[in-house]
């Protein structure tokens, strides 16, 4: 009974607090205002508008100008800060995924995996588009001609999502004020992938001519580009704030997993033939160093994310993976236990 007669009460008050509510109401100025004045929801805002006299017309509330957000004022402020260096980082993150998905692509196509000019001419394509198509991203954004950039700070998760967030007061009408918050994090990496596509098309052909690169090794890889590209923009597009947050551990992980297979690949696991095909083999020391960058690249930023004073130290773990594997190798070899 005493268990009835509570829930019984706490329905009654959310009733009456629903009541008072929908009486009196989330109220805000709804049209153009002198005065500034409170928004509803965490992202709308109110931009000065022109006026005929002298006097400062503010907007109705609704989403910010590109490059602008709102402040704890609910005034629409512009981005005047600079990206820290985990914003860099996340930018060359998304920069390294296409280029990567482009070798591996050409990789996967390429019959013969060793080393031709060719499938070098290809690397060497993908790699000069990429760089040119970053560079440009960079120099149309504010300011322009720049290799900098002018940006919002991020600062929670929902500010990459601003559309969850369209406020509803008082059940009568949805302000629309989605906006990019984190100007131009989110809309950077579009107009990049866009570059790319355009400069496949422009140095490509250019390149392939150089290398005398004819038949289905030329065009494979440029259709396979042509697939990656959508399909990275779509994953940027519905997860952008959470591969902001978990890159680091993302290319860690991905590297540790790409590294282990690369070396389980081999026929012959011992050591000593592993070691001594990573350092004759230019293909395979290529890789190997590939994979310390990545993986020094992603332990710098989780690093600079949560420790920074640990870098130096974080920095000596980089060529552990390989040589935990070549020295465990034999420990671990399919063919002892089958053998057992």
């Amino acid at each position: 009974m005493t268990n009835s007669r509570a829930l019984c009460c706490v329905f009654v008050l959310a009733i009456i607090f629903l009541n008072v509510h929908a009486i009196h109401g989330y109220y805000y100025d709804k049209g153009p205002v002198q005065t500034l004045t409170k928004c509803p929801g965490f992202y709308c805002g109110r931009h000065q508008i022109p006026s005929k006299n002298d006097t400062t017309i503010w907007s109705p509330c609704g989403s910010c100008p590109r490059g602008s957000r709102a402040n704890s004022t609910w005034a629409c402020s512009d981005c005047t800060s600079s990206p820290t260096i985990y914003d860099w980082m996340y930018l060359c993150f998304m920069v390294v995924v296409g280029l990567l998905a482009q070798w591996y692509s050409i990789d996967m196509i390429t019959p013969n995996p060793q080393f031709s000019w060719k499938t070098f001419g290809t690397h060497l394509s993908a790699f000069i588009e990429t760089c040119l198509s970053a560079c440009i991203t960079l120099l149309i954004h504010e300011p322009f001609g720049s290799l900098q950039l002018r940006s919002c700070a991020v600062e929670q998760l929902s500010d990459w999502y601003t559309i969850l967030h369209n406020p509803n007061p008082n059940y009568e009408e949805v302000l629309h004020c989605a906006q990019e918050a984190v100007y131009p994090l989110y809309s950077i990496v579009f107009i990049h992938y866009g570059l790319s596509v355009f400069m496949l098309f422009f140095i490509r052909p250019w390149m392939n001519r150089a290398f005398q690169n004819r038949g289905h090794s030329a065009s494979r890889p440029i259709y396979a580009a042509l697939y990656l590209f959508p399909i990275l923009a779509l994953i940027h597009g519905v997860m952008a704030g959470l591969i902001y947050y978990a890159f680091p551990s993302i290319i860690i992980l991905l590297s540790l997993m790409s590294h282990a297979f690369h070396f389980a690949s081999r026929s012959d696991q011992s050591w000593r033939a592993l070691l001594f095909e990573t350092v004759s083999c230019v293909h395979n020391l290529v890789v190997v160093i590939g994979h310390w960058l990545l993986h020094g690249f992603g332990l710098v930023a989780l690093t600079l994310w949560l420790q920074p004073q640990l870098l130096a130290a974080v920095l000596t773990l980089v060529p552990l993976p390989t040589f935990l594997y070549i020295v465990l190798s034999r420990f671990t070899d399919p063919g002892k236990f089958h053998s057992d």
